[in-house]
């Protein structure tokens, strides 16, 4: 399944995509294909690049301060109806980061490719599990060969969510379902409040809409099973920690350009702390997530 699901993409352009880990019954001819091939461009290379690197060195702290990510997860696992059927079928496990949930996956599904930008968090997790190196916009798959999508946390750090959609629209199989949960406007607003008292730039990512995302999601050709907002909220003992918190997961990743440059000075790192809003003289830090069911169209190829 995994071997058809890879597309030849030494056809394609610019920057490479790696094997890290792949089932020693696959298709060699696709092996050696992945191992030199070569895909698009990130829409924004430089953005893209920060990324990557900002989740690679997260990768060994990951695990031990992703409650929100678990939670989410525990929520998303809950829109997948167990069927026997599944154990027959291909599940995509995207933006799989350490692959905390593909072990999960794997006892629902007949088999799971892991796909995340970040090496270094794919190489730390010993679970056998194959698992490629790759852009989620620029996904090595065929059209019509995947059978479920899992994606917890990810997608928001898409170059084009719109695009995004449609490019999992074209690899699901006819009656393919999806299962995303994805960061909305109105997270980290602790942390953006906080910054205002040092200046006016911004300081958190820009997270897409609820109504953006449904609207995406059906412009790309998915029924909408089920979409649903939830408020997750980790909370510290102090303003600094729950600053770092974010840092701990990779997840100060700018996804836009509008930043301010610069490491924050000790002085103006205190004037931040000191205008966090508290909540029972807690720093909490709290993200607006979507849950998402999807399902493609039985009859309509796209």
């Amino acid at each position: 399944m995994i071997a058809h699901a890879l597309s030849n993409i030494q056809k394609q352009a610019e920057c490479k995509t790696e094997i890290v880990e792949l089932k020693a019954h696959q298709n060699k001819k696709t092996i050696a294909n992945m191992a030199s091939g070569i895909t698009k461009p990130p829409a924004n290379k430089s953005l893209k690049k920060a990324a990557q690197s900002k989740f690679s060195k997260a990768a060994e702290q990951y695990n031990s301060h992703a409650n929100v990510q678990k939670q989410a997860a525990s929520d998303l696992f809950k829109l997948i109806k167990a069927k026997s059927q599944n154990k027959n079928k291909l599940c995509v496990d995207l933006g799989a980061g350490p692959l905390v949930n593909t072990h999960t996956l794997q006892n629902e599904f007949g088999q799971v490719l892991a796909i995340d930008l970040s090496l270094n968090m794919l190489k730390s997790s010993t679970l056998k599990s194959p698992r490629i190196c790759a852009d989620m916009d620029n996904l090595p798959l065929q059209a019509n060969s995947v059978d479920a999508i899992f994606s917890n946390f990810a997608v928001q750090w898409s170059a084009n969510f719109e695009l995004l959609m449609q490019s999992l629209y074209r690899v699901l199989k006819p009656g393919g379902q999806a299962y995303i949960s994805t960061v909305v406007a109105g997270s980290l607003n602790e942390i953006k409040t906080a910054f205002t008292a040092l200046d006016n730039s911004s300081h958190i990512n820009s997270f897409n809409t609820h109504t953006y995302i449904n609207q995406s999601v059906q412009k790309a050709g998915f029924a909408i099973n089920s979409s649903q907002k939830w408020v997750y909220t980790d909370c510290y003992r102090t303003p600094l920690k729950a600053i770092k918190s974010i840092k701990a997961i990779g997840a100060t990743t700018q996804n836009h350009t509008n930043t301010r440059q610069g490491l924050l000075t000790k002085s103006a790192l205190q004037k931040v702390c000191n205008a966090y809003p508290l909540i029972n003289n807690q720093a909490c830090v709290s993200y607006h997530v979507v849950l998402l069911s999807l399902q493609k169209s039985i009859t309509k190829f796209k």
